[in-house]
């Protein structure tokens, strides 16, 4: 028979459960709370419920123990068992990190076996109203909150296979029954093609950047320093980048992978077989997204700016000598293209700094009206959804399109690039280059 003992608002109740092997009393004990508002019959009868349920567990030998180990408690044994290589190290670094900067800090108290729905709806609208992120300095997206909350589910799914549980109680929990809302169609941000020719402008154009009068202090003396314009040119190596990710549609991670061994400047083919993750404030490399190998044909021209850049790099290979950290002699190739100064690998977040300063350059000093600017809100990876944007208006096929982007089945390719899918057919070689530079030449002369 249970014994109850009501302490301050709750209610603590204590079932025996045998004895030990020394002929100690075992004594099982569970803690009940009732809802706010709740009135004394209505508390009367959700406790005697719970005492019911709660002596039946006991008596039926389930892992009362299990369910009384917190959120906090779970997360250790979980993220030991989900260790790289079960989980991806990008995706175990990620869940590593939700866990300690949000997910414990505001569930971690609570025992698993009293999760429920009202938990994580409390957890979500504290993150709408008052969370703000630290990288970001702006609210999180419902994306990620939802990841959070998955999480959760996806930890309390491990207690179940664990036996510290009966059931995942967030999965049966706040289902919406009946038809299902229609996916909300999302609009990949992107360059038009004529926003396109003007990045590829930006790329091209010499810039008069001018400074105005201002003092600059060095070594604690200040010096005025009088109006002056400043040339300003992308580099070659920015210049290949950007043409690549253009004309290749690869992901930065992709991009910066690429050694001179991936790049056949004969057949203009290039080779997409590794990819970079940024994990625990460490570059890492590793297989594409989707563990396949691509290939993808360049334009003759940026095959022509590759060897330019390419003579340029072992120039300054061969001036840093031993001070070069990368490959000498026969075994150059096996440099990576996008380096930093000393032939180290190019850090995943560099590409975004220069993308930015250019199209800010090019929007101040060349752009003579509004509709003339480049757009600022779309991302280097928008260069990524150009490329499906174009393809696919020129009707190349789901297939097509997924080989050159690297998606492991169309589907995605269907279901990331709805907006755009209208026709198929045509084929894809040529599209990219005769739609872009054959235009930038139109335009230009």
């Amino acid at each position: 028979m249970a014994s109850i003992q009501k302490r301050g608002n709750s209610y603590r109740i204590s079932v025996s459960n045998g004895y030990t092997s020394g002929g100690k009393k075992i004594v099982e004990t569970a803690t009940w709370t009732p809802e706010p508002g709740m009135k004394s019959k209505e508390i009367e009868k959700a406790l005697n419920e719970f005492v019911v349920d709660f002596e039946r567990d006991v008596k039926s030998g389930k892992n009362i123990k299990g369910a009384r180990m917190t959120l906090k408690e779970l997360s250790k044994s979980y993220l030991d068992d989900v260790k790289p290589p079960v989980l991806a190290r990008t995706t175990y670094a990620d869940y590593k990190k939700r866990l300690e900067l949000r997910l414990i800090p505001a569930l971690g108290h609570i025992e698993i076996g009293n999760i429920r729905q009202k938990d994580i709806n409390d957890y979500k609208k504290m993150l709408h109203e008052t969370y703000i992120s630290s990288s970001t300095k702006k609210p999180l997206s419902e994306a990620s909150i939802t990841k959070d909350c998955l999480i959760v589910s996806a930890m309390l799914s491990y207690a179940v296979s664990q036996g510290l549980l009966e059931m995942n109680i967030l999965i049966y929990s706040g289902k919406v029954t009946g038809r299902r809302k229609p996916r909300k169609e999302v609009k990949p941000k992107y360059f038009t093609v004529e926003q396109l020719i003007r990045f590829i402008d930006a790329l091209e154009t010499p810039i008069d950047v001018v400074h105005e009068e201002h003092t600059t202090t060095i070594r604690g003396k200040t010096y005025a320093v009088k109006p002056y314009t400043q040339t300003f040119r992308v580099k070659l190596k920015w210049k290949l980048y950007f043409y690549i990710a253009m004309f290749a549609g690869d992901r930065r991670g992709e991009n910066i992978s690429l050694t001179w061994n991936d790049l056949n400047m004969d057949t203009r083919e290039i080779r997409l077989s590794t990819s970079t993750d940024y994990v625990d404030g460490t570059m890492e490399l590793k297989d594409t997204k989707t563990h396949n190998e691509r290939e993808n044909t360049l334009p003759s021209y940026v095959i022509e700016i590759a060897k330019a850049w390419k003579s340029e790099q072992m120039q300054e290979s061969m001036k840093l000598g031993d001070k070069w950290k990368g490959y000498h002699g026969k075994d150059y190739d096996k440099n990576f293209i996008f380096t930093q100064r000393d032939g180290t690998q190019m850090h995943i977040c560099s590409p975004a700094g220069e993308y930015k300063r250019i199209i800010r350059l090019y929007n101040q000093y060349i752009a003579d009206s509004p509709e003339k600017k480049i757009p600022e809100n779309v991302p280097p990876h928008g260069l990524r959804h150009s490329v499906a944007a174009i393809l696919i208006a020129n009707n190349v096929d789901a297939r097509t399109v997924a080989g050159i982007l690297g998606h492991a089945d169309p589907t995605t390719t269907l279901n990331i690039y709805s907006y755009f899918f209208k026709n198929k057919g045509k084929e894809a070689a040529g599209i990219m280059e005769e739609t872009l530079l054959s235009a930038r030449l139109v335009v230009t002369k």
